[in-house]
């Protein structure tokens, strides 16, 4: 299949249906095979994932939709590279956190997040991933935080496909 078009621009279809598919295969795993397991917990690093993973599900619908506007296709690569940091620093330092220094907020759960819809909230959500203690549920000795680190760099791959695609030269030779 080619990803040229007949005028030339590169075709960014592929790589964000991959980019969507991979975004709602791991939303979809996650509330059917993790989250019976963490019910209990309230678990402020899945929260932020998902929230991350759903933007960038929705940016990649946008983005497969207006396909030959190069222009765009960069502007939501940058998107989603920063969504992408901001989800494997979340991760890495949730890696590292000290489960003696808990914060009183750790229990704001997803579902207290849309409640309040607040931006502060959020903020919230984002220190406490960072500082909360993720649930010990474990497959194949990976936990929560060190699969969420696993999809973001995943996505980051397929992004950067987006970021360096570039347009066919039309030379004679």
């Amino acid at each position: 299949m080619s990803t040229f078009g007949v005028s030339g621009k590169p075709s960014y279809r592929s790589n964000n249906a991959l980019g969507f598919l991979l975004c709602v295969l791991s939303l979809t795993a996650t509330e059917l095979y993790i989250e019976p397991y963490i019910t209990e917990q309230n678990c402020a690093l899945c929260t932020i994932i998902r929230l991350i993973l759903v933007v960038m599900a929705g940016l990649f619908l946008i983005s497969f939709l207006l396909n030959r506007s190069m222009i765009f296709q960069r502007l939501a690569a940058v998107i989603h590279l920063l969504l992408i940091t901001s989800g494997i620093i979340t991760s890495v330092r949730s890696l590292f956190a000290d489960p003696g220094d808990l914060s009183p907020a750790c229990n704001l759960s997803s579902a207290s997040l849309l409640e309040q819809g607040s931006f502060n909230a959020l903020w919230t959500t984002l220190d406490n991933a960072a500082n909360c203690p993720y649930p010990a549920w474990q497959i194949y000795q990976l936990n929560v935080a060190h699969l969420s680190l696993v999809l973001m760099l995943i996505m980051l791959v397929v992004v950067w496909k987006i970021l360096i695609k570039k347009q066919q030269r039309n030379l004679f030779f």
